[in-house]
């Protein structure tokens, strides 16, 4: 059985480590690249909501790059120790380092708004999951008595 726990655990490291990869790759794209490949989905979600801006829109990138990434940094810090600082501070750092790497690519820059939004993506997907472990262990013990 303990093999099973490590083998899950490599696999979320994996996944976190790719998608870190992900959001660097992202990163790594110059202004014009990043415009874009944005346009694109502005463009989807204009026909969708009139009026939505192409700001918003990279706004909201970020928000749901660092929800995925908090769901997978809770999942590495669940399998080897319950904690909820761990992944919210995991993940704060990799924001600033990923605002901080963006600062030397051509027509980028490093923005502590964006250290936020990412920050509070992170954050709402790691307390989901947490709230979440939290209701089903009261549920399981309630179902026991």
């Amino acid at each position: 059985m303990r093999w099973k726990r490590y083998v899950s655990l490599t696999l979320s490291l994996l996944a976190s480590a790719a998608w870190i990869l992900f959001i660097l790759d992202r990163s790594a794209k110059t202004a014009e690249e990043s415009v874009r490949e944005s346009g694109w989905v502005w463009n989807v979600l204009r026909s969708i909501i009139p009026g939505i801006s192409v700001k918003l829109v990279r706004k909201l990138a970020h928000f749901t790059e660092y929800f995925v990434l908090g769901g997978l940094l809770w999942t590495d810090f669940y399998l080897t120790k319950e904690s909820l600082a761990l992944p919210l501070l995991t993940g704060l750092i990799v924001a600033g380092a990923d605002e901080y790497f963006q600062t030397f690519i051509p027509g980028r820059s490093g923005q502590l708004s964006d250290v936020l939004i990412d920050f509070s993506g992170l954050s709402l997907s790691v307390l989901l999951l947490w709230q979440l472990r939290r209701s089903g262990a009261a549920a399981r013990t309630r179902s026991l008595n």
